[in-house]
């Protein structure tokens, strides 16, 4: 009887578990309570900071944020718009470019943004829906 428990337990275990989908063979999907581990996007998370730039020059790298969920997965099914603005704007500066975008896959790309004045201490601050919004590493715009 003991071990029939126990073989019957690793059959449960194993059909539990799909060693062909990454994510399911670390055990960070699957049934979760509250979002922190059911692959439902749950927060923004910046993954490619803004990086420091001249005032109306184009930054020279995009700005990433991905939609992840409590675990820090990406949902991959999140495509909603994902919207850029100022969190901290030292010089009343506008933020130009494509500040709005729709995710790809749970990610939301930010090329060609610009800043139209000089400062240090600019952060941004990315929006979707209802998901804990993130904000930037600080930046500089220099002349």
């Amino acid at each position: 009887m003991r071990k029939a428990a126990i073989g019957a337990l690793l059959v449960l275990a194993a059909a539990a578990c799909d060693p062909t989908t990454e994510s399911q063979v670390g055990f960070t999907t699957g049934a979760g309570t509250g979002g922190t581990g059911t692959g439902v996007a749950t927060k923004l998370v910046f993954t490619e900071q803004p990086v420091s730039t001249r005032a109306t020059f184009e930054m020279a790298t995009p700005v990433v944020v991905q939609a992840q969920d409590g675990l820090g997965n990406v949902d991959t099914t999140f495509t909603s718009t994902v919207t850029l603005s100022f969190f901290a704007n030292p010089d009343s500066a506008s933020l130009a470019g494509n500040v709005r975008v729709s995710a790809v896959a749970g990610v939301a790309t930010f090329p060609n943004l610009t800043i139209s004045k000089a400062d240090t201490g600019y952060t941004l601050i990315a929006a979707s829906g209802t998901l804990t919004t993130a904000i930037s590493a600080s930046f500089t715009v220099t002349p």
